[in-house]
């Protein structure tokens, strides 16, 4: 068998890489090319996505409390490359600091580069008001602990989650195993279950639901909000940058300036 060749695109993106923005964000280690895939195919031309990892290998409460940690010493690294904002995206690690921590780290990161910041949970709390949710379901790979805090962290936040369903993962993994159809399945179910809700958060950066959150809006009749997408989102409006970007949901259809 003939190895595939690789040639390049008709056309390359235009340089220089980021003249709208570079947006940076701090990623959990054990993510396996998901988040740095889904961040390269929603941004616009003219954005570019740097990323640096931070130690993260369960969803074990003490070393989620560890990750956040060790945020600011890899925000310092991350700042080399010059970017408009930089973005503690994982919101478990956040929803145990709670919305005081979380500020408090994001001031820290702030403070330690003199960039701009922001968190996973806020990124997602915000998107979700910013549609006007305010009853909200919750579909997690978190085991119980995990959610009760991101519960609370959302209560604190002024939203109020009315149904949930946790896939109670430890190994993080394992998470970008499950099916973005079974995803949807999950969840328009649970949306049934909950005719009040008028909100969905699915959180997770491993799950695989950057190509079917529109079709789970279009099931349900409710914005979903991915964490891949409200922390671009939000990163993009800290930026000042207003582009349209359809097929992943209304949060970044939307005109957000």
């Amino acid at each position: 068998m003939e190895p595939k060749v690789t040639t390049l695109p008709d056309t390359l993106k235009p340089y220089p890489l980021g003249w709208k923005a570079k947006l940076g964000f701090l990623v959990p280690s054990h993510d396996t090319g998901w988040g740095s895939y889904e961040f390269q195919i929603m941004a616009p031309d003219g954005v570019v996505p740097l990323e640096t990892r931070v130690p993260a290998r369960t969803l074990a409460l003490d070393q989620l409390r560890g990750m956040a940690a060790k945020a600011v010493e890899a925000a310092q690294l991350l700042s080399d490359a010059g970017p408009d904002v930089i973005d503690f995206i994982p919101t478990a690690p956040c929803f145990i600091l709670g919305v005081e921590g979380e500020g408090q780290l994001i001031d820290q990161i702030a403070q330690a580069t003199g960039i701009q910041a922001t968190g996973g949970a806020r990124s997602c709390a915000d998107a979700l008001k910013w549609l006007g949710a305010t009853k909200i379901l919750s579909y997690t790979p978190y085991a119980e602990p995990l959610q009760k805090v991101s519960d609370e962290h959302f209560a604190d936040s002024g939203l109020t989650v009315v149904g949930r369903k946790n896939l109670r993962f430890e190994d993080p993994a394992n998470i970008n195993r499950v099916s973005p159809y079974e995803i949807v399945r999950d969840i328009v179910t649970l949306a049934h279950e909950h005719p009040e809700a008028d909100g969905v958060f699915c959180c997770g950066g491993c799950f695989r639901t950057v190509g079917v959150v529109a079709e789970i809006e279009r099931e349900c009749g409710i914005p979903v909000v991915g964490t891949q997408q409200a922390n671009m989102w939000n990163c993009l409006r800290m930026c000042g940058v207003n582009d349209r970007l359809e097929g992943f949901g209304t949060l970044l259809e939307r005109p957000r300036l």
